[in-house]
């Protein structure tokens, strides 16, 4: 773990580098450090990552060709036609042949990125396109000849034990090519149902309908993926919560010194987000390095959220954020069994009910917060281009 998240981190804030001098976007402020991550875990990771990145670009460029599709509905086509193939596939093979699947590689592909890659480039104006290609492919695969050097015996010997085994482990394939497996346990994967993989777009889905009805971001998988987690540990929703705050504190304090904002911030945020989860993972009793490594970028991109929403719109968020959490976390509960330190050990009719209360007291609480928009009509009239007295 202590190398993935190194490696990580490394590849956020050079992405945040990249995009400050440069002005390019890199397929998204997570794109490069989680891809390294997953092609040195899996090698097969990357031609699907961008046979599907491919596929989502494609999609998104016919449906803005035929249909009216633009702004924040363009990242919702990208996002479901990148995630289209790698779902489709991998459900496919478990059918079939369901050995030779890795479950979190293709969860991770089958959630965001490829159509987060997509999106991205399409939104690059053309004349930057092939440089913005070439920074991002250089820094992928720059990082990946750099964790393949880092993961040798030496290493394996040195810290290989010390934190959960993520490039290591005996099935992280660079460690099989350069001999450095090292023996120790293993925490057996979620099994990836397609129940799951809905549910996991109807949180994808309720976020999106937080934003859009409160203009408020909660993390557009965030809370489904957090639900999740709080199944497989409760230890994951300490580290979350305690890098959370680490980096809430990193983003306003880089912000408020650098005024660095955007896209840059982001990645700054998630890059001190993993390394406060490496912190904190090794005094916990986490056995997920893998999860921890999530763990921190989400801490990262949730603490950017909540910097950028308006002080008074700002308390809504929790509310809004813990109805989703709350909500998504019995849903996915219906379909998974939770591991030995998951929440909700057993499920009952009480767990139901209460869940049912909290939420309902969030939506409450968050409607009796929100700030009315005007009215069109209003706006209109107040402007000086209705030619009235605005």
């Amino acid at each position: 773990m202590i190398v993935a998240i190194i490696l990580s981190a490394l590849g956020f804030f050079l992405t945040a580098a990249v995009t400050q001098t440069k002005g390019l976007r890199l397929g998204g402020a997570i794109l490069v450090p989680t891809i390294v991550v997953y092609a040195l875990k899996d090698f097969t990771t990357l031609p699907v990552f961008l046979v599907s990145t491919a596929v989502a670009y494609l999609v998104l460029w016919q449906a803005k060709e035929r249909t009216l599709v633009y702004g924040r509905d363009e990242f919702i086509v990208a996002l479901a036609a990148g995630a289209l193939l790698p779902v489709a596939g991998y459900l496919a093979l478990r059918t079939f042949v369901p050995a030779i699947v890795d479950t979190n590689s293709v969860l991770l592909l089958g959630s965001i990125l490829p159509g987060l890659a997509a999106y991205n480039v399409s939104q690059t104006k053309p004349e930057y396109r092939r440089q913005d290609l070439l920074y991002t492919a250089a820094l992928v695969l720059g990082l990946i000849l750099l964790g393949g050097l880092v993961i040798s015996p030496w290493t394996a010997r040195a810290i290989g034990d010390l934190t959960p085994l993520v490039l290591f482990a005996r099935t992280a394939d660079v460690a099989v090519l350069r001999g450095a497996v090292v023996d120790g346990y293993l925490a057996p994967n979620v099994e990836i149902k397609t129940t799951i993989v809905a549910l996991m777009t109807v949180g994808m889905m309720l976020s999106e309908l937080v934003r859009r009805g409160f203009g408020i971001r909660i993390g557009i998988i965030s809370m489904a993926l957090l639900a999740l987690f709080a199944l497989v540990s409760y230890w994951l929703l300490i580290l979350f919560v305690l890098s959370f705050l680490v980096s809430l504190v990193a983003v306003w304090a880089i912000h408020h010194t650098t005024l660095l904002y955007g896209r840059v911030l982001i990645s700054l945020g998630c890059g001190v987000g993993s390394l406060a989860a490496l912190a904190f993972a090794m005094q916990l009793p986490v056995v997920r390095g893998m999860s921890a490594l999530f763990v921190g970028v989400i801490a990262g991109v949730d603490a950017y959220a909540v910097h950028t929403t308006p002080p008074r719109e700002r308390r809504i968020q929790p509310f809004l954020a813990l109805g989703v959490f709350v909500g998504m976390l019995l849903l996915v509960r219906t379909v998974v069994d939770p591991f030995r330190r998951g929440l909700i050990q057993e499920l009952t009719v009480w767990h139901l009910v209460g869940g049912a209360l909290v939420v309902a007291v969030c939506l409450l609480v968050a409607y009796s917060l929100r700030i009315p928009e005007p009215a069109d009509e209003d706006v209109f009239s107040a402007s000086v281009l209705s030619g009235g007295d605005g």
